[in-house]
């Protein structure tokens, strides 16, 4: 009985990725470096808020790491197109974990004010940029294309368990050891992954890009594929808006945890980014097991709606605990949105195109909050948190309704698609 369990677990559930050594290898080490992007970034939030007190530093510290992720992002998906995605991702993680022990160091120095730890956010920011693309073009060279939905699923299971416990354990870390702790794990973590990748092999390798052609030439192909696909271009329009509008709450959580639920964000942080990563299990969990690109589709369209209607319950209410059970649905639903999409995307996308493609996801997905932190932090100074979040959140469901009209024609692109890849 138990053997048939495991059985029915490796080869028919979300999990059946595991069956792949190289996967699990990646996935394995890669949820302590998950873990570690937690204790970074919640250590660096909460450090400056305690620096300045002011939401609009808040996002300066976002956009300071974000910003070379827009310009370096792309370049890093052309690269990954035309070079070993396997040793570029040994490079960019050994770069984290230098910047990460970096800040340890001087932080335990007392080195740092908010000038040098916006220095230091553009650092890691620069090696970010090149990670998202690299490693979101590696995990489908890693399991064969009928498991690459289980794999994308299986790596946000682990990257958002990370994201539930990796916050519960930075609080009694800050509380007992303060910030710079919780950087020098992040660096040890690092230095762990980036060891384990020595160990990986790709399996199934995509064609790499054509290396005679220019820079340039490589990055208005990928953009030009992504922006004219039927049914890419509409999951990139939503989620200009979605990123930008729609998820800077989390990288604004201390001050929200403040101003609005009157919580300690040093207690508060934690608890809601925990309450986030627990609705993110449960969206991957339940995503991960649909095989059907039309199923995967819809849930996409389900999930846009969801994470609208969740955002509105949580920024307007007062009540702590209640805002953290919100977080929990509003979660499930923002990264059902985003698994769902980039099944999509990932089922639709070309090899040779895969990591320039991929690096325009990973640029909204992460540069988008970051840049909304910013401006939602900037107005907060003057009509508060609660007011600038919903009508970003309207001006969201316009645009949501425009591709939900398009629904129809995206699902006939995606079953050509399926007969396609099937013939």
């Amino acid at each position: 009985m138990f053997a048939s369990l495991i059985d029915t677990i490796m080869t028919k559930s979300t999990f059946r990725a595991f069956r792949h050594r190289n996967f699990a290898i990646v996935e394995a080490a890669g949820w302590l470096a998950g873990a570690g992007v937690w204790f970074y970034r919640i250590g660096l939030g909460v450090f400056a808020w305690q620096l300045e007190k002011s939401g609009f530093w808040l996002g300066v510290i976002v956009v300071a790491e974000a910003t070379p992720g827009i310009i370096l992002s792309p370049i890093a998906g052309a690269l990954a197109d035309r070079h070993d995605r396997l040793v570029m991702a040994r490079i960019v993680q050994a770069g984290l974990m230098a910047v990460t022990a970096l800040l340890a160091i001087m932080t335990y120095a007392g080195l740092v004010d908010i000038w040098v730890l916006t220095g230091i956010a553009i650092l890691h920011g620069v090696c970010a940029g090149f990670w998202t693309p690299v490693r979101m073009s590696l995990s489908p060279n890693l399991v064969p294309r009928e498991d690459l939905s289980a794999a994308i699923a299986t790596h946000s299971i682990f990257f958002n368990l990370a994201r539930t416990l990796g916050p519960a354990i930075v609080l009694p870390i800050i509380t007992v050891w303060g910030v710079a702790a919780v950087f020098a794990l992040n660096a040890i973590f690092n230095f762990i992954f980036s060891a384990a990748l020595f160990f990986v092999k790709i399996v199934n390798p995509d064609n790499r890009a054509s290396s005679g052609r220019s820079m340039k030439t490589h990055l208005a192909e990928g953009l030009r594929f992504a922006s004219n696909h039927p049914v890419i271009k509409y999951l990139f329009l939503n989620m200009i808006f979605a990123s930008l509008l729609l998820r800077a709450y989390l990288e604004l959580l201390p001050g929200l945890s403040e101003a609005v639920f009157g919580f300690d964000p040093e207690e508060g942080v934690p608890i809601l980014t925990s309450a986030a990563g627990l609705g993110a299990v449960i969206a991957a969990l339940i995503i991960g097991n649909l095989r059907k690109p039309v199923a995967i589709l819809n849930a996409y369209l389900i999930s846009v709606f969801g994470s609208l209607v969740m955002l509105t319950i949580f920024i307007s209410t007062s009540n702590f605990w209640f805002a953290a059970i919100c977080a929990v649905l509003l979660s499930t639903a923002q990264v059902g949105v985003n698994i769902s999409g980039q099944m999509t995307v990932q089922g639709n996308v070309r090899g040779d195109l895969r990591g320039r493609v991929m690096s325009l996801w990973g640029l909204l997905n992460r540069s988008g909050p970051a840049v909304g932190a910013l401006l939602i932090g900037g107005l907060s100074g003057f009509w508060g948190f609660r007011w600038p979040i919903l009508v970003g959140a309207a001006v969201t469901a316009v645009v949501a309704l425009f591709v939900f009209a398009r629904r129809d024609a995206m699902r006939m692109a995606v079953l050509e698609q399926e007969k396609d890849t099937a013939s």
